[in-house]
C-alpha cells in the first residue's frame, strides 16, 4: 500500500518460478501526506516494479476500479508512458463503444462539470464562513467526479507494450475471469453489475453500516448531523417566549427565518418564512448537496470489486464499492463462501460508512484468523468521520490486523513492514 494520502494505490507482487507477477490497483489522491508528493510515490513504485535485469518498469494488470479522482488522478503525472503494461481492467461503464456505458459517463461527466461550476460561484459569493466551509465540501464531491480525462486517456491509451483493455464484467461472460497474462491466479469479479438496479442501490439500510446515530454512540461528537451549520439549532438555545433564540448566529438563515433580529418569538404566531427564503431554499446549498452526495455515489457504484485467488490466498480489492455492489455479492451463495475465505481485505472507499457492511465483518470475516487490513486514508477536514472508528475496532474485534497509511513511518511491528511514510508492505502466504 502507497501513501497517496485520501486516495488509492495498492500493488500485489506474486513471485513465480520465472519472475515476478504485479497488479496495481489505482493510483490517485485528492489530499495527500504534507511530506510525501505523489511524485514520491511514482518513483517508488517504478522502482518496485522494475525487475534487475531490466530497464522499465513492467506491470502486468494495471486495475482502474473507477473514475474518481481519488482512485486515478496518479495517471495523469508524466512517465506512465515507459511503464510496460500487459493488460489494464476497468469497469464495463468505461467501455468506449457500449452505448449505455457511453450514457452513463456522459450524464455523470456533464452534471460534474455543471455541480462543480455552480458551486465554485456560490463559494465565491458565500456569506460567512459556516457557509463557505459547507460548500468546500461540495466542491471536493464535485471536483472528485469531474471526468480526469487525462487520467483516463492513460487508461484507455496509455503506457508501454500496447496493452489489451478489459471493461468487466465482460458482456455475457462468467463471474471467474480467464487471465492469461496472470499465470496461476483466478480472478473473480465480484462488481459492478450490469443492473441498473443494483448500481443505483448505494445506501445500506439502518443498522447494515458502520455509521451509528446518537442512541448508538458513546461519543457525542460522532453523531452524524443531517442539517449544514447554519440550519441547526439545538434545545439548549430554544428557550421561551420572551427571550427568542438565545446563541444562533445573527446572519445564520435560522435567524433569518426564526425572527431573532427581532428579539421576540411569538408562541401563538409561529414564525413564517418570507418569500425571500422561500426562493433561496430552493436555489442553495440543500439541493446541490442532495446531487453532490448522489453523484458521488453514483460514480463508486460503478466501482470494481474484484477477488484474487493465488494457491490458498484470497485477496479481495473492493475499490469503493457501495451498499448495491455488495449486496449483491453476500446474496449470492457460492460468491458468500468465496468472501469466507478471504486472508487479505483492502478496506473499502477509506474506511467510510457506506462501504464494509456490518454483515461482512460480523458474519462473513472468519473469527479469530488474523487477517490482515490496510486502510487507505488520512485525515480530511471535510470528511471527519472518514475512516470510521466503530469499523476499525470492529475489525479489531474479528481478529483484523490493520494498518492505516497515514500512519505507517517506520513501521516494523507485527505483519506490517514499512521503510519511512511512502509505503507499507505485508506478506500473506499462498
Amino acid at each position: 500500500m502507497y501513501n497517496v494520502g485520501f486516495g488509492d494505490c495498492f500493488m500485489v507482487t506474486i513471485p513465480t518460478a520465472d519472475r515476478r507477477l504485479r497488479i496495481l490497483f489505482d493510483c490517485g489522491s485528492i489530499a495527500r501526506d504534507p511530506e510525501v508528493e505523489m511524485e514520491d510515490v511514482l518513483q517508488q513504485l517504478w522502482a518496485d516494479a522494475t525487475d534487475p535485469s531490466e530497464d522499465q518498469p513492467r506491470i502486468d494488470v494495471v486495475v482502474g476500479t473507477h473514475r474518481h479522482r481519488d482512485h486515478v488522478s496518479g495517471f495523469a503525472k508524466p512517465g506512465w508512458d515507459d511503464v510496460v503494461v500487459g493488460e489494464v481492467w476497468m469497469p464495463w461503464t468505461e467501455h468506449p463503444t457500449n452505448v449505455e456505458a457511453k450514457r452513463i459517463r456522459e450524464t455523470q461527466s456533464r452534471l460534474a462539470a455543471s455541480l462543480h461550476s455552480s458551486l465554485q460561484a456560490s463559494l465565491s459569493a458565500a456569506a460567512n464562513d459556516i457557509e463557505r466551509e459547507g460548500i468546500k465540501s461540495l466542491v471536493h464531491l464535485a471536483a472528485n467526479a469531474l471526468s480526469n480525462a487525462q487520467a483516463m486517456s492513460m487508461l484507455h491509451e496509455g503506457f508501454a507494450g500496447s496493452p489489451k483493455r478489459r471493461f468487466l464484467p465482460e458482456d455475457g461472460a462468467a463471474m471467474q475471469l480467464d487471465c492469461p497474462v496472470l499465470p496461476g491466479v483466478t480472478v473473480y469479479v465480484l462488481a459492478p453489475s450490469r443492473s441498473k438496479d443494483v448500481i443505483r442501490d448505494m445506501d445500506p439500510p439502518v443498522g447494515q453500516s458502520y455509521l451509528r446515530l446518537a442512541g448508538a454512540l458513546d461519543n457525542s461528537e460522532e453523531t452524524p448531523h443531517p442539517f449544514a451549520p447554519g440550519w441547526r439549532i439545538d434545545l439548549e438555545t430554544w428557550t421561551d417566549a420572551t427571550q427568542g433564540v438565545a446563541s444562533v448566529a445573527p446572519d445564520s438563515p435560522v435567524a433569518r427565518i426564526l425572527g431573532q433580529r427581532t428579539g421576540h418569538i411569538p408562541r401563538p404566531n409561529p414564525p413564517q418564512l418570507s418569500e425571500a427564503d422561500r426562493k433561496a431554499l430552493l436555489t442553495v446549498g440543500e439541493m446541490n448537496q442532495a446531487v453532490a452526495v448522489s453523484l458521488d455515489k453514483a460514480v463508486n457504484g460503478t466501482s470494481l470489486m474484484i477477488l484474487l485467488r493465488i494457491g490458498q490466498a484470497y485477496l479481495l480489492f473492493p475499490g469503493d464499492a457501495q451498499w448495491g455492489s455488495w449486496q449483491a455479492v453476500l446474496r449470492d451463495d457460492d460468491l458468500r463462501r468465496l468472501l469466507q475465505k478471504v486472508t487479505f481485505y483492502k478496506v473499502g472507499h477509506h474506511g467510510s460508512h457506506n462501504s464494509t457492511p456490518i454483515e461482512f465483518v460480523e458474519k462473513v470475516v472468519p473469527a479469530d484468523s488474523a487477517i490482515p487490513a490496510m486502510v487507505s486514508t488520512r485525515p480530511v477536514a471535510n470528511w471527519p468521520e472518514i475512516p470510521r472508528l466503530p469499523l476499525l475496532e470492529a475489525l479489531t474485534n474479528r481478529g483484523c490486523e490493520w494498518i492505516r497509511s497515514d500512519l505507517i513511518a517506520d513501521t516494523t511491528s507485527g505483519r506490517f513492514k514499512a521503510s519511512g511514510k511512502t509505503y507499507v508492505d505485508v506478506e500473506v502466504p499462498v
